[in-house]
C-alpha cells in the first residue's frame, strides 16, 4: 500500500468563542484559498487530519474543528453533547469567521454533523465529504456503558503507545501515525501521568434519522466508504446517494471505518478528483 511522505508544517493554533462555549481548532494554507472545515469523529480530535493536511492546504484555507468535549476544546458542564449542539457550534464557527460558501469534510460522528448541517444550509456548502457515516444515528448499548467506565490513565509514554487503540479497534493506520494521534489526545495530570482529553459524556447521543431531510441536500456530495468497514454498508451508501440530488457514492479499497487512516493515499486521490469541479464556482441549487 502507498503511504504518505512525512510533511513538515506545523499548524496555526486557535481559540474561538461560540455558543458560550470556547472551541480550539488547527489551521493550515491561506485565507485566500477556499475554506475547507475538517470535523473529527467521537473520542478523536483535530490533529488526526495533520497527516493530509500538507497536501490540502495546497489548494485550501484548512480548518480544522476540535469539537466540543474533544481536544483541546472547553468541556461542557452538565453535558450538552447532542448532534443540535454540535451543529450549533458549526452555525457559529462559520459565520464568525466568515468561512461560507465552504468545503465541509466529516468522519463519522463529524461526519453526522456535517450532513445534519448541510441538509439545512445547502446554500452555504461549495461541496460536502461524509466519509464513513450513514444518515441514521442509533444508540449504542457499548457506548453507552463506556461512558460510565473512569477515563484510562497512562503512568508515561511508553505505557500510553502500548495500550493507546482507535474505536473501533480494526485498522491498518501505521504505527508512527498512530503515535502521533496518542500523544495528542492525553493531557498531563498534576502527578504526571496522562489521561484522555476527551469528556466520556461525549459517547451518547439522542439516536437521529435524517431521510426526510437528505433531498434538501442539494450541494455537491460525496460519500466515502471503507471496504472493510462495519459501520456504513454498501446498501445504506447507496441509499443515500438515492436521496440526495448532486451526491456520489465511492468505497475506498484496503480501508475500514477509519479511511483516512488506514487508506490517507487513495482517500486524498478521492477527495481531490471530487473538488476541483466544485471549488470553481457556487455550483449549489437553490
Amino acid at each position: 500500500m502507498m503511504t504518505l511522505q512525512p510533511q513538515c508544517t506545523s499548524p496555526r493554533s486557535h481559540r474561538i468563542r461560540v455558543q458560550q462555549t470556547e472551541l480550539h481548532y488547527l489551521e493550515w494554507g491561506t485565507a485566500t484559498n477556499p475554506p475547507l472545515v475538517l470535523l473529527h469523529g467521537g473520542s478523536a480530535h483535530a490533529h488526526w487530519w495533520e497527516h493530509l493536511t500538507a497536501d490540502l492546504a495546497r489548494a485550501y484555507w484548512v480548518l480544522a474543528l476540535d469539537l466540543r468535549g474533544h481536544g483541546d476544546s472547553a468541556w461542557i458542564t452538565p453535558p450538552a453533547y447532542e448532534i443540535e449542539d454540535y451543529v450549533a457550534d458549526l452555525e457559529d464557527f462559520i459565520s464568525r469567521l466568515g468561512l461560507a460558501p465552504l468545503i465541509l469534510l466529516g468522519h463519522s460522528l463529524g461526519g453526522f454533523i456535517a450532513l445534519t448541517y448541510a441538509s439545512a444550509h445547502a446554500e452555504a456548502l461549495r461541496a460536502l465529504v461524509v466519509v464513513d457515516m450513514g444518515f441514521r444515528l442509533r444508540q449504542s448499548r457499548r457506548l453507552r456503558l463506556l461512558s460510565h467506565f473512569p477515563a484510562p490513565i497512562y503512568q508515561d509514554e511508553e505505557d500510553l503507545l502500548r495500550r493507546f487503540r482507535l474505536l473501533p479497534p480494526e485498522t491498518r493506520v501505521p504505527v508512527s501515525l498512530l503515535h502521533d494521534i496518542a500523544r495528542h489526545s492525553v493531557c498531563q495530570l498534576p502527578d504526571g501521568r496522562l489521561s484522555r482529553k476527551f469528556d466520556r459524556a461525549t459517547l451518547t447521543r439522542e439516536p437521529r434519522d435524517l431521510t426526510s431531510r437528505l433531498p434538501h441536500l442539494t450541494c455537491p456530495a460525496l460519500f466515502l466508504r471503507g471496504s472493510e468497514s462495519q459501520n456504513l454498508s454498501t446498501a445504506t451508501l447507496a441509499e443515500m446517494v438515492a436521496l440526495c440530488p448532486q451526491a456520489h457514492g465511492l468505497e475506498i479499497p484496503e480501508a475500514g471505518h477509519h479511511v483516512f487512516l488506514d487508506h490517507p493515499v487513495a482517500f486524498l486521490q478521492a477527495v481531490r478528483s471530487f473538488l476541483p469541479d466544485t471549488t470553481e464556482e457556487f455550483t449549489c441549487k437553490t
